[in-house]
């Protein structure tokens, strides 16, 4: 039998974690938004049941987070949050200092099931852990389906809120390399523009066939990851000055931990890494971008480099100088390491994966999408069956990286069906 979980019982936060409260700035909320697109409208308070019965196996998302004297922590808080209509501005803040609230928010507009979740909470792959099992348990109620027939493939409760970090965490590994200066080397472009008055983000979302990117993929032999990556880095070169071409575009690529140490952790279990082009070496064409990422994915995707990015995460909690400093200092150190951080990158391209629901589920569901917020452009890449998403997110009032993007592939065969919440025309 799992453990229950009442109010009132807290929970260190993860490595990964650890940098979030402290690096909020502007437009860049640290929420990201999974949204599920079904044939038919959202029934509210089916979905409002659905969500209840999906925080049973889900009790850590019911949290607030609060200060501690060295660490900021999570507190578990009864019940868990109520559906609502979709009325505020998508990755809105939900960590609200002081504020004893969930973490997360569940939301509804016609056919959409969203949700948003604070980036100390989970990671995109455990986010989706959440919503499957939610659409799941809501088209269970909704069509009064048998629920035997769909057992989950997920690990057990105790599984999922396990910090899969401390579990593979190696001793003694930190002392051997300067993590940070290895991670971010050199000072990146950085893609400039009107920032939104209202520090709002705009989301895209580009809608094209799994066969057609794939068809693609395979003419240049190349994977969907390291052509949507090559394909990304051409639209910000289109909009680079030749006296910017000093700065390399360096692309950060999340990597999912759970592909290199088993884990079924719904908890932060990634790491990044981070893919430098030179605008020098652009001759025109995809192949003098397609090649260079090429290499960089297959020397960087190896367990030995996924584990050091892991340990760099783990060496902050476990250096014993920075845990006895207090949370109110901390905090200054930890924000000019989330700013060298942001100067050693342009952007971030992240392919949440594939999302699989039981084949019975299939006539009720469209699509899924994915978005994270930023303080420049974030490329997030979703696929359900014959659907990938592309989710744009911009900080910017217009968004010509993200429309390059999307003509190239119309260039490339493969047909775009483009939605956005920008009301502005020409975005």
């Amino acid at each position: 039998m799992e453990k229950e979980h009442k109010a009132g019982e807290w929970y260190r936060l993860d490595n990964a974690a650890k940098l979030i409260p402290s690096t909020m700035v502007g437009a860049d909320t640290r929420v990201f938004r999974l949204v599920c697109e079904l044939k038919e409208e959202v029934n509210p308070e089916i979905l409002q049941k659905a969500l209840e019965e999906t925080m049973r196996e889900f009790p850590y998302m019911n949290c607030c987070l609060r200060k501690g004297i060295f660490w900021y922590y999570m507190d578990q808080l009864p019940g868990c949050e109520k559906v609502r209509e979709e009325d505020i501005p998508a990755l809105k803040a939900l960590y609200i200092p002081g504020k004893k609230n969930f973490l997360y928010r569940v939301s509804y507009f016609h056919r959409r099931i969203n949700v948003e979740i604070f980036h100390v909470l989970s990671d995109g792959t455990g986010g989706y852990m959440f919503i499957e099992s939610l659409v799941t348990n809501y088209l269970i109620l909704r069509h009064s389906l048998d629920r035997s027939l769909f057992r989950s493939d997920q690990g057990s409760v105790t599984e999922k809120q396990l910090d899969a970090f401390s579990k593979y965490y190696e001793k003694g590994e930190r002392k051997k390399r300067n993590y940070l200066r290895e991670m971010f080397p050199v000072k990146a472009y950085q893609i400039r523009g009107i920032q939104d008055a209202n520090l709002e983000e705009h989301l895209l979302e580009g809608t094209v066939s799994v066969r057609e990117i794939l068809r693609v993929a395979h003419e240049n032999h190349a994977t969907v990851g390291i052509l949507t990556t090559a394909l990304w880095i051409e639209a910000i070169l289109k909009e680079m000055k030749h006296s910017e071409y000093n700065r390399p575009i360096v692309v950060s690529v999340p990597v999912n931990l759970r592909q290199f140490f088993p884990s079924e952790t719904s908890r932060n279990f990634f790491g990044v890494i981070q893919v430098v082009y030179y605008a020098g070496d652009y001759d025109g064409t995809l192949k003098s971008i397609m090649d260079p990422v090429s290499r960089e994915f297959s020397e960087q995707l190896t367990e030995e480099n996924v584990r050091k990015t892991m340990n760099s995460y783990s060496a902050l909690e476990h250096n014993l100088a920075v845990r006895v400093i207090p949370l109110f200092i901390k905090n200054v150190a930890l924000q000019g390491i989330a700013y060298r951080m942001n100067t050693g990158v342009t952007t971030s391209v992240s392919n949440v994966g594939v999302v699989r629901l039981p084949a019975e589920m299939s006539p009720y569901v469209e699509k899924f999408s994915s978005f994270m917020s930023c303080k420049t452009v974030f490329l997030c890449v979703s696929t359900y069956e014959d659907w990938m998403v592309f989710g744009v997110v911009s900080s910017f009032e217009r968004h010509p990286v993200a429309m390059n993007f999307f003509r190239r592939l119309v260039q490339l065969g493969v047909p775009v069906e483009i939605a956005s919440n920008d009301c502005d025309e020409g975005v």
